[in-house]
């Protein structure tokens, strides 16, 4: 729906008050659109048809028909993993295929390396140093990303929980946050409901949120406090990944650069606890 949110964003400056309602309930629920009428999306969202009718105009669809069809035609849309297994059809008789696409991967960590500014990358660090508290969050194809993000960094610098739908309760993690705590949600097409809605509420709670996806149009950007985005050709997170761990790799190793002293403090602890049970 990159079409959609481009559109939103482009404009959110300057929708009114029940404009930015309806803007709202399209990044978060855009099954509403696809599923109901004009009166009876207006119901749920609690402005009139006619408004809603008015915000398709402001987007510049004819009328909510049309606005209603792209959104179902993106939620039908194929998956990434189509576009994944597309882009690595290689001749199959060269040698050397794996290291092709390997050279991709590395191609993709130079596109991103130009892509992001220094001063991000250095507030990023400063954010996550100074943390009291850092919650991170990756649902789906993300998942494997935020997990490995969320160990290293507790594993260096301490104080960074995962959050787990299975065993977290959402609202009590949410409830630990402080103005000096940090978000992270890794979200990447198609870009999954409960991320979003924790930055939502973690921005609520006056939390630092970072975003780590692959649009500057990604629905989580409504509540990011800092974008980093991997923006790749790809569609697929599979793609994305490789670049997205280079990311995350040097975030850590930066925060355990500026804080060498915690860092071996952390070491000191860990290598003090007898492993030899845990470990062959």
């Amino acid at each position: 729906m990159e079409n959609i949110y481009q559109k939103v964003y482009e404009q959110k400056n300057i929708f009114t008050n029940s404009l930015q309602k309806i803007a709202s309930y399209i990044l978060e629920n855009p099954r509403l659109f696809a599923v109901s009428s004009a009166t009876e999306a207006g119901k749920q969202i609690g402005v009139s048809e006619t408004t809603i009718i008015r915000f398709c105009k402001q987007l510049g669809y004819k009328g909510y028909k049309e606005l209603q069809e792209e959104v179902q035609n993106i939620l039908l849309q194929r998956s990434s993993l189509s576009d994944y297994v597309e882009d690595k059809k290689v001749d199959g008789g060269t040698e050397n295929s794996i290291k092709q696409l390997m050279a991709s991967d590395a191609g993709n960590i130079q596109k991103m390396m130009q892509q992001l500014s220094e001063e991000s990358l250095s507030t990023a660090v400063t954010k996550l140093t100074n943390a009291d508290r850092v919650i991170v969050a990756g649902v789906r194809s993300s998942h494997a990303l935020a997990s490995w993000f969320s160990y290293s960094l507790d594993l260096i610098h301490g104080n960074t929980r995962m959050y787990n739908p299975g065993t977290d309760d959402i609202l009590l993690r949410l409830s630990e946050l402080t103005e000096k705590s940090v978000f992270v949600g890794f979200s990447f097409h198609r870009y999954a409901v409960d991320t979003i809605n924790i930055a939502k509420h973690a921005k609520d709670k006056g939390a630092f949120v970072i975003g780590i996806t692959d649009s500057s149009f990604s629905p989580i950007t409504a509540y990011c406090d800092l974008v980093l985005n991997v923006q790749l050709s790809g569609k697929s997170t599979l793609d994305a990944a490789p670049a997205v761990m280079s990311l995350s790799n040097s975030i850590i190793a930066s925060i355990s650069l500026e804080n060498n002293e915690k860092v071996k403090q952390r070491v000191e602890l860990f290598d003090s606890i007898n492993g030899k049970d845990f470990f062959d």
